[in-house]
């Protein structure tokens, strides 16, 4: 399945795996990444998953709610950045 339909590459494409994907999609990313880089995508877009997914990959990348948590009060203004628009 192709999942780069606009120029969007990296994460990105990681996250729409994460979430479109089949079953050897999700092999090949934990081939490809390791759980470790899988779970920090995870925790930084955590907002993106909804539902079944984000139960999924909870369980499968061993994802404690405390350490949502944990992630959801960080600071606001430290975790986002303003873009330059020329």
């Amino acid at each position: 399945m192709n999942f780069v339909w606009d120029s969007c590459r990296g994460n990105e494409t990681i996250i729409r795996k994460m979430i479109f994907g089949n079953i050897e999609d999700i092999k090949e990313l934990l081939k490809e990444y390791g759980k470790s880089k899988l779970k920090k995508i995870f925790l930084e877009n955590f907002h993106r998953f909804h539902g079944r997914d984000k139960s999924y990959w909870q369980l499968i990348l061993e994802v404690s709610n405390e350490q949502i948590n944990l992630k959801a009060k960080g600071s606001f203004r430290k975790d986002t950045g303003i873009r330059y628009f020329p």
